[in-house]
């Protein structure tokens, strides 16, 4: 078996299999089907915001119906714009090409600093691990921000400490360190330098190595830091006030303290650790070796890099885990961090001494993995077959394959439960993966086009409805999902009185939410409702409502009034 990279050498990782085999992966996982679903939830308001910036030429201010969005710092909307003026047009490709881009480039970061402190095995199961991760797999075919801020907010951990540890030039350390960080704040905002600081600030008490923090190089990475973030700050604030800096950066995280009471804190508080390793699954499973006799002795050598991820995962974990309305998914940028160990245990559990304890806990796993495949795949032909009604039902030859492919997979799991060669180790491992993508791609993906409602199709309809030439307004903000796939839809706020009304306001939509408690001061009747959710299943279904206004002003002109549209 091979050994982990010399110390004070990175190997070339372009030339080993392992790190195409990843490429393979990744490129498959992530891109096949990447259009078959519509743009959905978030990712109509990143699209919208990138089509302004390109009809407004204004690359400055987030904005969707002319109106600024303080959600997140614009560089994502920017990358997408970007791409859109060479692709000609803003799709589902367009939308999640960056995200699926960003999962590449995080998975062959972690194979490149696991390389330097792990074979190739390792760093092939540490990258594979964290590109298999359910949540990952999820959130990377996606047009959100998660998959991008992981990159950026991991890669300036892994690469300071590869820096640090390989004692490369502090300027260009603590340079590429901000510099990432820096785009991690454009991203999404502040997270990315706070949990740099408190990371590397940590590392370095540790350490004791707090002098390494006090060298004009660190002034260098903090000064580049202000420059890339205060490039778009400044300008940014100098348009809006310095009000709307500081609001594009909180706006999204205050809901997460909104329902703050004992209960919900306590409630939050024992939950989401459990979450959060359900999340990780089925690859957490593996932790359970680290409470063995004599494992984390067979990590000597390993604790600089090993103990760097747990120093990064315990500084950054209770700014997730005490905020009650906090979500598995605001984590999502240390799972590298996660899937080093979980590589480094693999690792280690393949180079384990034949009389090593913890050893059996690796076919205890491989049975595990066996028996819940193969029982998923088996559920799932189940409910298709019989037609329960439920979600996740399949097409019927689709079912059959998958159960095929399931079962195949469960069987080479059990077959491999006894042999301990590196082959056999890379094979299990890609065949989990396999697993998670498979039902990501197919299972996933199919349950989401029989359940997502066609919002493409219900504003079609509602053009062929509405009169030819219709000014469609809305009361204050529509919903990103309609503004995008309708077109132009000037914003008017919410009237006080019938008399705040322009007389030639003949149609109008409204978020249903803005109705809840409130009324429009005017006569009006609902004419057509275009859903905008992600899935018929959920809660409570977003939509906007489209409405024919049938009162006037006194002083109104009757001979204005536009038809009444007869709907059968």
């Amino acid at each position: 078996m091979s050994s982990a990279a010399p110390a004070e050498s990175l190997p070339k990782i372009w030339r080993e299999v392992e790190c195409w085999l990843l490429v393979l992966f990744v490129v498959l996982s992530f891109g096949l089907r990447l259009g078959d679903l519509t743009i959905r939830g978030e990712e109509t308001r990143r699209a919208l915001i990138a089509r302004e910036m390109l009809d407004s030429g204004d690359w400055l201010v987030p904005r969707t119906q002319g109106q600024p969005l303080l959600s997140r710092p614009p560089l994502q909307n920017w990358i997408i714009a970007g791409i859109s003026l060479v692709q000609g047009r803003i799709d589902e490709w367009t939308v999640r090409l960056p995200s699926v881009l960003s999962i590449l480039a995080t998975a062959l970061l972690v194979y490149a600093y696991g390389r330097s402190f792990l074979s190739k095995l390792g760093a092939f199961a540490s990258g594979m691990v964290f590109a298999s991760l359910g949540q990952v797999i999820e959130l990377g075919r996606f047009g959100e921000t998660d998959a991008m801020f992981t990159l950026f907010v991991a890669g300036s951990l892994l690469v300071w400490h590869l820096g640090f540890l390989r004692n490369w030039n502090p300027y260009l350390t603590w340079c590429l360190g901000y510099g990432l960080a820096a785009l991690g704040t454009l991203t999404k905002g502040p997270q990315a330098p706070v949990y740099f600081v408190s990371i590397v600030g940590m590392t370095l008490l540790i350490k004791w190595r707090a002098g390494y923090a006090f060298k004009l190089a660190h002034l260098a990475g903090i000064a580049l830091f202000a420059v890339l973030v205060g490039a778009w700050q400044i300008p940014f604030m100098k348009t809006l006030g310095s009000d709307a800096g500081g609001d594009i950066y909180v706006a999204d995280v205050g809901h997460r303290f909104l329902d703050a009471t004992w209960g919900t804190f306590l409630e939050h508080f024992a939950e989401y650790p459990l979450e959060l390793l359900a999340c990780l699954l089925p690859w957490s499973a593996l932790f359970i070796v680290w409470n063995r006799p004599g494992f984390r002795q067979s990590l000597s050598g390993k604790w600089p890099q090993v103990g760097f991820q747990i120093t990064a995962i315990l500084v950054a974990f209770p700014s997730v885990w005490l905020p009650p309305g906090s979500r598995p998914r605001y984590f999502m940028s240390l799972y590298p961090c996660v899937a080093l160990l979980l590589g480094a245990t693999i690792d280690r559990l393949a180079f384990a001494a034949a009389d090593a304890e913890w050893r059996r806990i690796w076919p205890w796993f491989l049975r595990g993995c066996s028996v819940a495949i193969g029982a998923v795949g088996i559920a799932i032909l189940g409910v298709s077959v019989v037609d329960a009604g439920v979600w996740f039902a399949q097409p019927i030859a689709f079912a059959w394959v998958y159960c095929t492919a399931t079962s195949l997979a469960s069987a080479l799991l059990w077959r491999l439960l006894t042999d301990w060669r590196e082959p056999a180790f890379r094979a299990a491992i890609v065949t989990i993966a396999g697993f998670v993508a498979l039902t990501q791609v197919g299972v996933m993906i199919n349950a989401h086009l029989s359940t997502t409602p066609n919002t493409i199709a219900a504003v079609q309809e509602l053009k062929e409805l509405l009169p030819p030439g219709t000014r469609l307004v809305s009361m204050n903000m529509a919903h990103h999902m309609f503004v995008f796939h309708y077109g132009e839809v000037p914003f008017v706020k919410w009237p006080e009185s019938e008399y705040d009304v322009p007389n030639d306001l003949d149609f109008f939509c409204v978020d249903a939410r803005e109705l809840d408690g409130k009324k429009l001061p005017f006569e009006w009747k609902e004419v057509f409702v275009v859903p905008c959710t992600k899935h018929k299943v959920q809660l409570y279904q977003l939509r906007m409502i489209i409405g024919q206004r049938i009162s006037r002003q006194p002083a109104a002109d009757d001979a204005m009034a536009s038809a009444e549209i007869e709907l059968e």
